[in-house]
């Protein structure tokens, strides 16, 4: 039998069934690869979707950021403008009359200083009454003059008694800016307070003006917005208007924020111009996807791909903050603004920009152990008092309790640096830290501090002013800590004569000598200050009697009685010191300065270098005087005087040869006011001047109405010396005439021989101004003054009029009549008329008459007459010129 090996065949598939199996597996595998492929290319569109809001929110969070930013800016910006007008106010209201120049040279100082100090400011307006008077630095500005009471802003303003923002408005050098209005309020009495009191009224406005074209303002938010931020600022109440954008395109949507900056309502739109995607990044993903998915569907499907893409995005969010963190140091070293971050008292971030603030290098700051190495005592004191009981001191934000103050630091070189802080409390990196930004407001500090100082104290010599004074007052007052307080109320004796005779330079160094003076009588806690002009008042606090009060007044009336030097010449000043004590003279500031006043005036008026306490029973003298001086102002505005006409005569034919012009006031309540009681209140203030005025335009007026009726008559008028002093005279005689049409020759001006003698040089350039007119010039009570002869040969006169002291002497007195003899003798020799007044009696008459003199002018003749009157007199006389 043979054997043989068997041989085993491998079984082949079935076709169907291999080819099967084959496409079930390519499917399967298909299929898990479509699955990763779908899986990873959906987790890579979720992650890129992911990524893109984290950018997207990120964008958001920066524009929000700088929106903030901008508000804060503008807000502070325009708070610091406010604050330096506000004072500046403050220091108008104490020299408010717009008709003075040194209003004008005090806003022009002012507003210099907040031009330096406000680079968003480019002009500052003064308005008073509504109207542009003033604007700096373009004092030729088109807009002087221009009525800004009707803006909505200007009355809005009014209103509420506040600063208001106006706006949007063109402005006259181009572009388009906004107006800050600050209202000033007069106080109907002597007191003056920015913040307005009932009753008190509007005087004006003062405006800052900043234009948005050249507004540093703009500059620093365009830094802060970079290339990165597109944004549009819009302001206005009812339809807000486009001023500005960084780029040339106006923002329409984006994210936005309104906010109120003093009553201007204003919006700023911004958007980010960084891009959230690339246009390729889709592509990118899905080519990425599909390279990832077949990868994984053919080795690594089973692998965790979610660990993968954790790492991924950890990395990422990594370099995210990596950036973020590089950004935040990139935009802090290029910000204007310090910015420094503290932790336990230390810090651990300072830009170089709060570093040059303070005054030390960056390495400088990081080494300091505590801030209490850097920080004033008390300012330190504060801002832990902050960190221990944050919410007793100021609200909370959304980022924590916050701090905003003024802190000074002490800079390497020993300066005292003025740093306004903003701070809030927060979480960095586990531990809660300070983040805080600075401002170096040093040189506005000491701008306020100079302007408070140019507010309350004398320029001149260098004491407190009234509105300190009055403060002061005020406060001790208030304080209840004195039982006993005297106010001084002063004025220097002849000080005008000085200022007239020598000039205002000399008076000021006057001034300057008699305060340093005062201040050597007083004690060290004694308060004096310049009440204005030669004025000066003291303050006793707690003194201990009247006896001691009245030792202060005669040591400082002594010290004065040392002569002062000035240009090589002494000059010797009194003291009229009036005094009134507390509580018994008065309870409240007001009433104490008054009564002071009234008792300098009544010792003033007893001759001066002297003193005088307040006495109720004497005051009313003194109302009655100043009630007097406010009825004659109210009847010469009114035409409440009157000219009656006294002739003048011939005291050889008796026939009338002219009439002087004198003046009445019949009261409508008080009836008839003679000349002797209201003549010399018109003498001691300004009124004088226009009584001279109105006597001369209806005595001028007067004339020419006889003329035109036929009846030829020379008129003489009265004019004081306070007129050819201060007034002028030539003109007011110039334009008299040519608006009556009146013969010059015709017209007398009667003038006291003691008002030539104070400037002769200019009266008698006066003088002869007037005769070239062909004016008539008479010296009135003649005999009575200084000089007497010595005017006749030195001054363009036509007539001398005796005092009526001489004629009432004239009869029984012999050395009167030789007087008269001489005068007529000197007055024939230099071919002068010579006229007597007061003439009574025939026997005065034959004296005259004896001596030369050939007309009078008296009761003998005639009585002062109504204008009718003599104008029937005059009719049925011959007249002779």
């Amino acid at each position: 039998m043979r054997w043989t090996l068997p041989v085993f065949q491998t079984a082949k598939p079935d076709g169907a069934t291999s080819s099967g199996q084959l496409l079930k597996f390519r499917r399967y595998s298909l299929l898990m690869a479509a699955v990763m492929f779908l899986f990873t290319l959906g987790l890579t569109l979720a992650t890129t979707q992911i990524i893109d809001d984290y950018e997207a929110d990120k964008h958001r969070a920066k524009v929000y950021d700088f929106l903030s930013s901008a508000e804060e800016r503008m807000v502070t910006e325009v708070a610091k403008i406010h604050s330096a007008i506000y004072l500046a106010a403050a220091s108008i209201q104490h020299s408010h009359d717009a008709s003075s120049p040194a209003l004008k040279q005090h806003f022009h100082l002012i507003a210099n200083l907040i031009l330096q100090n406000n680079p968003s400011v480019v002009s500052l307006d003064l308005a008073p009454a509504g109207r542009i008077w003033a604007v700096y630095p373009d004092q030729s500005h088109p807009g002087l003059g221009q009525d800004i009471s009707g803006a909505p802003s200007i009355r809005e303003a009014s209103r509420l008694r506040r600063a208001i923002m106006g706006g949007p408005y063109p402005l006259y050098a181009g572009g388009t800016g906004l107006v800050l209005s600050q209202p000033i309020f007069v106080g109907q009495t002597q007191q003056e307070s920015i913040t307005p009191a009932d009753g008190d009224r509007l005087w004006g406005f003062i405006s800052a003006v900043m234009r948005f074209g050249d507004s540093k303002l703009l500059d620093g938010l365009d830094l802060l917005a970079g290339d990165s931020i597109n944004y549009s600022l819009y302001c206005g109440n009812l339809i807000p208007k486009h001023l500005y954008n960084n780029t040339g395109n106006p923002v329409e949507l984006g994210q936005s924020r309104a906010f109120l900056v003093n009553g201007l309502q204003c919006q700023l739109k911004a958007k980010s111009l960084e891009p959230v995607s690339h246009p390729l990044s889709f592509l990118f993903i899905l080519v990425c996807g599909l390279i990832t998915s077949t990868l994984i569907g053919l080795w690594t499907w089973q692998q965790g791909n979610a660990k993968y893409q954790l790492e991924q995005l950890v990395a990422q969010k990594t370099r995210a903050l990596q950036d973020s963190e590089l950004q935040f140091r990139e935009l802090s070293e290029r910000s204007l603004t310090g910015i420094f971050i503290l932790v336990h008292g230390r810090f651990t971030y300072v830009n170089p920009r709060a570093a040059d603030m303070i005054g030390y290098d960056v390495d400088e700051l990081l080494a300091l152990k505590d801030l209490s190495e850097l920080v004033h005592y008390q300012d330190f004191l504060r801002i832990r008092e902050w960190l221990n009981s944050p919410g007793e001191m100021v609200e909370s934000t959304s980022l924590g309790p916050h701090l905003h103050s003024r802190i000074r630091c002490f800079a390497k070189s020993g300066q005292t640096k003025h740093l306004e802080f903003y701070c809030v409390t927060t979480e960095y990196k586990g531990e809660i830290a300070i983040f805080g930004s600075m401002l170096d407001v040093t040189t506005q500090v000491a701008a306020e501090k100079k302007i408070t100082h140019q507010a309350y104290y004398d320029q001149l010599t260098g004491l407190p002013n009234r509105a300190s004074f009055q403060q002061r007052l005020r406060q001790i007052i208030s304080s209840g800590q004195s039982h006993r307080m005297a106010l001084l109320f002063i004025d220097l004796d002849k000080f005008k004569t000085v200022n007239d005779s020598l000039g205002h330079d000399s008076g000021d160094h006057l001034l300057k000598l008699a305060a340093s003076r005062l201040r050597r009588t007083l004690r060290s806690r004694d308060f004096v200050a310049r009440a204005g002009g030669d004025e000066f008042a003291i303050l006793l606090d707690q003194y201990d009697n009247k006896d001691q009060v009245e030792l202060v007044a005669q040591r400082a009336i002594e010290s004065f009685k040392e002569p002062f030097t000035l240009k090589d010449k002494n000059f010797y000043i009194g003291l009229s010191i009036g005094i009134c004590l507390y509580p018994s003279d008065g309870v409240d500031a007001e009433t104490l300065l008054k009564n002071a006043d009234i008792s300098m005036y009544l010792a003033k008026g007893n001759g001066g270098s002297g003193y005088k306490f307040f006495d109720e029973s004497e005051s009313h003298l003194f109302y009655s005087k100043l009630d007097l001086e406010n009825e004659l102002r109210k009847a010469l505005s009114q035409g409440g005087l009157h000219l009656e006409f006294q002739p003048q005569n011939s005291l050889v034919s008796g026939d009338i040869v002219g009439t002087e012009a004198l003046v009445r006031w019949y009261h409508p309540v008080k009836g008839r006011i003679p000349p002797v009681e209201f003549i010399p209140v018109a003498e001691e203030s300004s009124l004088i001047l226009d009584l001279d005025r109105y006597v001369l335009e209806r005595g001028c007026r007067q004339l020419a109405q006889w003329h035109r009726e036929g009846l030829d008559t020379r008129l003489a008028i009265n004019i004081s010396s306070a007129q050819l002093e201060k007034g002028d005279l030539l003109g007011l005689v110039r334009d008299c005439l040519g608006r009556h049409t009146i013969k010059a020759g015709r017209l007398e001006l009667e003038i006291t021989e003691n008002s030539l003698i104070r400037n002769p040089a200019e009266a008698a350039a006066t003088l002869q101004g007037l005769q070239e007119l062909g004016v008539n010039i008479a010296i009135d009570d003649f005999g009575t003054g200084y000089s007497s002869f010595a005017l006749l040969k030195d001054l363009p006169i036509n007539k001398i009029k005796l005092d009526k002291t001489f004629i009432d002497a004239i009869e029984t007195d012999a050395k009167d009549r030789k007087i008269i003899n001489t005068i007529g003798e000197l007055a024939r020799s230099l071919q002068l008329q010579l006229i007597a007044e007061g003439v009574e009696t025939e026997t005065q008459v034959m004296r005259l008459l004896e001596c030369g003199c050939y007309q009078g002018q008296g009761f003998l003749f005639s009585r002062p007459l109504a204008a009718a009157d003599y104008r029937r007199l005059l009719m049925e006389s011959q007249l002779i010129i």
